[in-house]
C-alpha cells in the first residue's frame, strides 16, 4: 500500500527551501516611496536673498485641511474626488513640512537665520509671527499643482495683526509622475514664500 505523503518527513533544510520557493511565487510587493518638499535653495542653487534684515521670525502654526492630514499624497481625480496613493507618501507630517519650507524660504529671502517654528522655546522673542492656513494643496497628475492659502503677520504676542491676505497659485506638472508632482508643489510654495517675504520686508521698512 502506498504511504501517505507527509511534509514533516522531509529533511528540515528541504522544507525550508520549499517554503521560500512558495513565498516567492506570490511576487514582490511594490516598495513605498517617501517625499518631502524642496526649499528655494534646493530648487535654484543660484538664488539670492531679496533683503538683509536683522529680524527674528516665528513661523506657525501652519494648518491644513483634514483631508491632507494623511501620510499618503493626495491627488485630484476631478470635481471633489481625491485619491491617496499607498505607495507614494510624505516623509513626515505635511503641516510640519510646509512650515519648514516656508520658514527656510522666507528666512533665506530676507537674509536672516533667526527663524523658529511654533511652538518655539520661551526665550525666543520674534519680531514678527507668521501664521498660515492652507485651504487647498494638492495636484492633478495630468494637470496642475494648486495652492490656496490665507496668511497673517502679527506681533510677537499674536494679538495685533500687522498684515493679512489670501493667495492662490497653480503650477503645471512637467510629467504625470509623483516626482513631478512634488516638484510642482515645491514651486508653488516657493512663489508663496516670495510673496510672504515681500510682505515682511515692507512691514520691516515701515517700522
Amino acid at each position: 500500500m502506498m504511504k501517505a505523503f507527509h511534509l514533516k518527513s522531509w529533511p528540515f533544510g528541504l522544507c525550508c527551501l520549499l517554503v521560500l520557493l512558495l513565498a516567492g511565487c506570490g511576487g514582490k510587493s511594490p516598495s513605498v516611496a517617501y517625499y518631502s518638499l524642496a526649499s528655494i535653495e534646493q530648487i535654484d542653487p543660484g538664488a539670492e536673498p531679496v533683503a538683509k534684515l536683522d529680524l527674528a521670525l516665528g513661523v506657525g502654526p501652519v494648518t491644513v485641511p483634514e483631508y491632507l492630514k494623511k501620510s499618503q499624497i493626495a491627488t485630484r481625480l476631478g470635481g471633489r474626488r481625491y485619491q491617496f496613493d499607498e505607495f507614494h507618501r510624505w516623509a513626515g507630517m505635511i503641516e510640519q513640512d510646509l512650515a519648514r519650507v516656508i520658514g527656510n524660504n522666507v528666512g533665506f529671502l530676507l537674509g536672516t537665520d533667526k527663524v523658529m517654528f511654533f511652538p518655539w522655546v520661551h526665550y525666543f522673542k520674534p519680531d514678527y509671527r507668521l501664521l498660515v492656513e492652507v485651504i487647498q494643496f494638492d495636484s492633478d497628475l495630468h494637470g496642475d499643482a494648486v495652492l490656496s492659502a490665507r496668511w497673517a503677520v502679527s506681533d510677537a504676542s499674536g494679538e495685533t495683526i500687522l498684515g493679512s491676505g489670501k493667495r492662490d497659485y497653480r503650477q503645471a506638472l512637467a510629467n504625470p509622475s509623483y516626482e513631478a508632482l512634488v516638484d510642482a508643489e515645491s514651486l508653488v510654495m516657493a512663489e508663496f514664500s516670495r510673496d510672504l517675504a515681500e510682505e515682511l520686508r515692507m512691514l520691516a521698512l515701515q517700522r
